[in-house]
């Protein structure tokens, strides 16, 4: 009886530290137009499309048990800016870092390892892509030619994504340092259009 009369308080303060450390998101869930979503393609098809029309590739390294990775798709994937920007500038790939299949490239065949489903084991490719920084979600900016030009790791919201977004998607990335393109950002729905007068 006395060990008990021990352990519930102990248990109890565990518990309650637990809880007490929990992250919840001040982000409202965004609604977008259902017509207005994001146009991903597999790792393959890019390497296609990248062929017949030059572009950026925008990868989300993501897996099916990831949490985060739920939110930034109903969230941050859902902006109506974010999707607008993304399927203009980006070849834009889901690619889910366990999964089984073998992706090809004229470089190397990628492959999951992963024996017998004992343990967890990540694609090749994800480890390229992140540079061996498994964190989920993460994203992956690529150039034209399929170089990497920067892994991000964890969610984020859409304020950050999107400038984030926009400093590789405009090429800002190849003049302007970071530190002084965050200092300078105007929000994409801030922008007004100019109108050219002769």
């Amino acid at each position: 009886m006395k060990r008990l009369g021990i352990l519930l308080p102990i248990t109890l303060l565990i518990l309650i530290g637990l809880f007490s450390f929990r992250t919840v998101s001040t982000t409202p869930l965004v609604q977008s137009n259902p017509d207005q979503t994001i146009s991903w393609m597999t790792f393959e098809d890019a390497m296609e499309a990248v062929k017949k029309e030059k572009r950026k590739v925008l990868i989300s390294v993501h897996t099916e048990w990831c949490g985060w990775c739920k939110h930034m798709d109903k969230t941050t994937f859902q902006d109506p800016n974010i999707v607008k920007f993304i399927n203009e500038k980006f070849y834009p790939v889901k690619f889910d870092a366990e999964q089984k299949e073998d992706i090809i490239t004229p470089e190397k065949v990628y492959e999951n390892p992963k024996v017998d489903g004992k343990d967890r084991r990540y694609h090749e490719l994800a480890v390229a892509l992140t540079m061996g920084r498994l964190t989920f979600p993460s994203t992956v900016f690529l150039d034209e030619n399929f170089r990497v030009l920067q892994p991000i790791p964890g969610y984020k919201e859409p304020e950050s994504f999107e400038m984030m977004m926009t400093y590789y998607g405009d090429d800002h990335y190849k003049r302007t340092p970071w530190t002084v393109y965050q200092k300078k950002y105007i929000p994409l729905k801030e922008l007004k259009p100019t109108l050219i007068s002769e």
